[in-house]
């Protein structure tokens, strides 16, 4: 995948770009705004707080890239034989995020008969 940098300062994305080259309006700097609103009183109520596993699903794909699904796959499976059903359940939740499909087949896997 490739990154394209583009500069904040480019005149397509300044507002009124075509008035203001016409000379009919000085140019007004378009400016990224925060959309979160206020902070909450509580910081665990804050709107910009993420999910703490969404978190730690995206740190797990930094280190794996997109070997990601088989390796949460590995630690469910690794939890599973040790006998540690939270971890194992926290490991399949995050081999959800990254590959539906091979979480419904570990979860059949581990499935009680």
């Amino acid at each position: 995948m490739s990154v394209r940098f583009a500069s904040a300062n480019h005149p397509a994305r300044r507002l009124g770009w075509r008035a203001a080259g016409r000379g009919l309006i000085a140019p007004a700097l378009a400016r990224a705004a925060n959309d979160n609103g206020r902070m909450a009183s509580d910081p665990a109520e804050a709107p910009g707080r993420f999910d703490p596993l969404l978190v730690e699903a995206l740190r797990h794909f930094a280190v794996h890239g997109l070997a990601s699904a088989s390796a949460a796959f590995d630690e469910a499976h690794e939890a599973s034989a040790r006998g540690d059903a939270g971890e194992q359940d926290h490991w399949l939740a995050i081999t959800r995020m990254f590959d539906r499909r091979l979480a419904a087949r570990v979860e059949r896997e581990f499935a009680p008969a």
